[in-house]
């Protein structure tokens, strides 16, 4: 497969392109005992983007070649280097009130430790 192309991954319902060959690179590169073969696309993506921040590589060339290890990441995974593999959303409260009207209170606990 060529490093222009990207393979199609099925992947919780949706359609996501990984460029096989840039993975394989970063297998060779960071995996040992071939650990990093026996994990999800997601999974094995995640500790790549934790492999490259640990060992202070995105700004780094990758494989000597013209791009540097966060833009292969994304070339390779379609999504930036610093997203994370999952979002995670705050609840919002429902808001009938401005935020700056809202009185807040501390607990009873916290208020008897200090003497009140």
């Amino acid at each position: 497969m060529n490093a222009d192309k990207s393979a199609p991954v099925e992947y919780k319902g949706m359609l996501e392109h990984v460029d096989q060959d840039l993975e394989l690179d970063f297998i060779r590169e960071f995996s040992t005992a071939g650990e990093l073969l026996n994990l999800s696309v997601d999974n094995r993506r995640e500790r790549i983007r934790v492999a490259i921040y640990t060992q202070k590589l995105p700004h780094m060339l990758f494989r000597d070649g013209p791009m540097t290890y966060a833009e292969a990441y994304a070339e390779c995974f379609g999504r930036p280097l610093e997203m994370r593999r999952t979002v995670r959303h705050q609840p919002q409260p429902e808001a009938t009130e401005s935020p700056a009207s809202e009185i807040v209170s501390a607990p009873e606990i916290s208020l008897s430790r200090v003497g009140y």
